[in-house]
């Protein structure tokens, strides 16, 4: 049987946490395996850490990381990989992203695929393109120009989606001592360009989806150069 570590980064979810969490572990013992639920609370201001905690309380599979500054997505999974305990690793947000896809995720892992990800980009996946409004139209072009510059720079003929919010794969002796750059929202390119370079062969999922039509993601805001300084940064390194 093959050990998993989910790991969820949250900040400011107090109003989806309690029930977000109810769903991911009926959904996790309905598939019979050893796991852990690494919650890292990343600065949140608002109630969202003493849900955290209360969940914590009630479950002995439940771990919680937490800190008081935001410092980023990635930042957060990083503290996370730290602290778990199993081979296997998925991420996901906390806002469950892609959930109904997670049992076949789980399953691939199970059967000794090494890398699984959601595929937004595979020609089989399908964009519902009703309504959708500028932020949205934005938020796509900008998503596919980051990953054509990821697939001709950093993972080279990779044609595939790194930024979903659910991946999983299995660890290597290596992999913990890693010193990944990324804060902030390009942790899964580094990882799966760290992969890639070891020739392991990634599965992918693809998928029926819609575009947000609000996020925390802003597109006109100036941290955005430094996510894409960041980006700079990790392609160079690699």
């Amino acid at each position: 049987m093959r050990n998993f570590s989910i790991l969820v980064p949250c900040y400011n979810c107090e109003k989806i946490i309690e029930k977000n969490n109810k769903k991911l572990i009926n959904k996790v013992q309905k598939k019979k395996i050893k796991f852990e639920i690494i919650y890292i609370n990343d600065g949140s201001t608002d109630n969202s850490l003493s849900k955290l905690r209360n969940i914590k309380l009630r479950n002995k599979n439940i771990s919680l990381i937490s800190y008081n500054q935001n410092l980023g997505k990635s930042a957060a999974l990083k503290k996370g990989i730290q602290k778990s305990k199993n081979d296997i690793l998925i991420f996901l947000d906390c806002d469950l992203p892609y959930f109904q896809y997670l049992d076949k995720l789980i399953d691939k892992l199970a059967q000794g695929k090494e890398f699984v990800f959601i595929d937004r980009r595979s020609i089989k996946s399908k964009l519902d393109k009703s309504k959708l409004n500028f932020y949205q139209i934005l938020r796509f072009m900008i998503s596919k120009l980051v990953n054509y510059i990821i697939s001709k720079l950093l993972i080279k003929n990779f044609k595939g989606d790194t930024q979903s919010g659910l991946k999983g794969f299995k660890v290597d002796k290596k992999f913990k001592k890693q010193k990944f750059i990324s804060n902030k929202f390009f942790l899964d390119a580094e990882i799966m360009s760290y992969y890639s370079k070891k020739n392991v062969k990634f599965y992918s999922i693809p998928i029926n989806y819609k575009i947000p039509k609000v996020s925390t993601i802003r597109i006109f805001d100036f941290n955005n150069f430094r996510y894409l300084l960041e980006l700079s940064k990790i392609i160079l390194k690699f």
